[in-house]
């Protein structure tokens, strides 16, 4: 895996790439709070087979864009984000690519591909954060009389600076969100995750992904995430964490006009890619139709 740089205006996006160049080119984003190398043990496999691209979202990894959680910007430009990305990797590839993407990154990729559907040849999501208008509204009635969602107040009160990246793995290891995860992917998110931390004798890392920039993730629900599902025009498939998803609106992809396979994996979690990374492959290589290995 090698990494390579693209440049805005106001920061750097930092992308992960898998190459096997001239094969179907996918794009994978990731979830809030994590970053694109936490997926790794996923996508590595797929290079064969794939060209591969994972972008670190804006405020997580290696991306040094502006993510300022007092000036919240929503996840409208993560959407935007992405589609600067896919506008790169499809002048490359010279056509369509496909898109990959878990929980937050797969609503960035279905609002991404609904706005420029000229950019995608087809979908595999996990667990993508899909919520119908009516859930919004009250999620903002709940936040206001608690003061918070209990998500992203967690998050804020996560640890940010760490001794050193073995003691972060130590402190993670089978705990909370990680410990369903299949071997590999921790470390893959720790090694993408930290970022030197200067001036502090106890501490030598941080947090990437800062808490307060994860809370505000959490904490914001503006944007339409349902209208871009129905509006798809390109195959997908859509697979849904048993145990606590955070796909709250099937009917929405449900009324999407265009081939598609929408499944719930049993004995899931919302932590579905790390979980079940071989069944993510075998979908993309499906919808992908391209025969190849698991």
């Amino acid at each position: 895996m090698q990494r390579f740089q693209l440049h805005r205006d106001d920061g750097d996006i930092s992308v992960c790439h898998w190459a096997a160049p001239g094969k179907p080119v996918l794009h994978w984003a990731h979830a809030n709070g994590f970053n694109a190398q936490t997926y790794d043990p996923l996508l590595a496999p797929l290079a064969g087979d794939f060209d591969v691209y994972a972008a670190d979202a804006r405020g997580h990894g290696f991306s040094t864009l502006t993510a300022d959680p007092v000036h919240y910007p929503g996840w409208d430009r993560y959407r935007d984000d992405l589609i600067f990305v896919l506008e790169h990797l499809c002048d490359k590839a010279g056509g369509k690519i496909w898109l990959g993407g878990h929980s937050m990154g797969g609503c960035a990729s279905v609002m991404a591909s609904a706005l420029r559907p000229d950019l995608v040849a087809g979908l595999v999501l996990t667990d993508p954060v899909i919520m119908p208008r009516t859930a919004r509204v009250i999620a903002r009635m709940l936040f206001r009389a608690q003061g918070g969602f209990i998500l992203a107040k967690n998050a804020a009160k996560r640890r940010a600076d760490w001794p050193d990246a073995d003691t972060v793995k130590n402190a993670y290891t089978g705990r909370g969100a990680f410990r369903t995860w299949q071997d590999g992917f921790l470390g893959a998110y720790v090694d993408g995750g930290l970022r030197p931390l200067h001036g502090c004798a106890e501490n030598t890392v941080t947090l990437a992904c800062t808490p307060a920039w994860e809370a505000a993730n959490f904490s914001d629900q503006r944007h339409d995430s349902t209208g871009p599902a129905r509006r798809l025009k390109m195959p997908f498939t859509l697979m849904v964490a048993e145990n606590g998803s955070t796909t709250r609106s099937l009917l929405a992809f449900r009324l999407a006009r265009v081939p598609k396979k929408i499944e719930v994996v049993a004995g899931s979690t919302h932590f579905l890619p790390m979980e079940f990374p071989d069944r993510v492959r075998a979908e993309i290589y499906a919808r992908a139709s391209v025969g190849a290995k698991i």
